[in-house]
């Protein structure tokens, strides 16, 4: 995947320095640097597997419109597929308007986004979720306890991969179904995690005789989870780029010319 793997990147718009965007969190300013200095990007568009939209985190949605629209008008690849072989990195969502290149944009295109999501703007089977940077000053209860409690949405959550490569197996509470853990098709969470419902009792001890096998993938799993500077092999930036990997047989809805 490493070497077969290619990846173009799209230029900004024009009044848009590339090296000069500005993202909200540590995770997209990474992900977006190992980016560019991967040798997954290449400069012929005809040897892509995948399409990536730049663009800052403060762009506006019309501005983001005329920019799907360029895309679409001065490059053959956007039409052919309406998008779904393209994506882009955005924490917070896309905004909904009626206009076709961000409806196109939203429903096809693979966004990467932070965990946790907002549920309304992460569409789960098509995006990416970016783990949270790991912490290497994690609280002393993560190294002495067989089970770590985390909420779901809290501050909590970004202690995820520190508890894991402590062997602190994480009992992650939330009121509904969790489809955006980090690495999904990767990490094998049921497998690593508790998964229970707020307000619920917790019987650890009918979970002690898995214990040893859960800390033991948690350990393995978090690895998948640390971001590196620069980045190396099975740490988050690569895990993320071999998501995108399983994405790159995309259905093209190639355009019918009516006769």
């Amino acid at each position: 995947m490493a070497q077969n793997f290619k990846v173009f990147m799209y230029q900004p718009n024009t009044n848009t320095n590339i090296t000069q965007f500005s993202f909200k969190t540590e995770q997209e300013s990474l992900f977006y640097s190992s980016l560019q200095n991967s040798s997954y990007l290449t400069q012929h568009p005809e040897q892509a597997h995948l399409f990536f939209l730049p663009f800052s985190s403060d762009t506006s949605t019309r501005s983001l419109a005329r920019f799907i629209s360029r895309i679409r008008n001065d490059f053959p690849y956007w039409n052919r597929s309406l998008g779904a072989d393209h994506f882009y990195l955005s924490c917070d969502g896309i905004s909904h308007v009626n206009d076709r290149n961000i409806v196109e944009l939203k429903k096809n295109a693979i966004q990467i986004a932070c965990f946790p999501t907002r549920h309304r703007s992460f569409i789960p089977h098509k995006d990416i979720t970016l783990p949270p940077i790991t912490n290497p000053h994690a609280p002393v209860r993560l190294s002495n306890e067989e089970f770590c409690v985390v909420e779901y949405q809290n501050d909590d959550v970004l202690w995820l991969g520190e508890a894991l490569r402590l062997g602190c197996v994480p009992v992650v509470v939330t009121e509904e179904a969790v489809n955006d853990m980090p690495f999904m098709e990767v990490l094998r969470w049921r497998e690593m995690a508790v998964f229970v419902k707020s307000g619920v009792n917790i019987e650890t001890d009918t979970w002690r005789e898995r214990k040893g096998n859960m800390r033991r993938l948690g350990v393995v799993g978090s690895k998948h989870l640390r971001w590196n500077r620069p980045a190396q092999p099975f740490d988050a930036f690569n895990t993320i780029m071999y998501q995108l990997w399983l994405r790159r047989h995309t259905i093209r809805y190639e355009s019918v010319q009516s006769s």
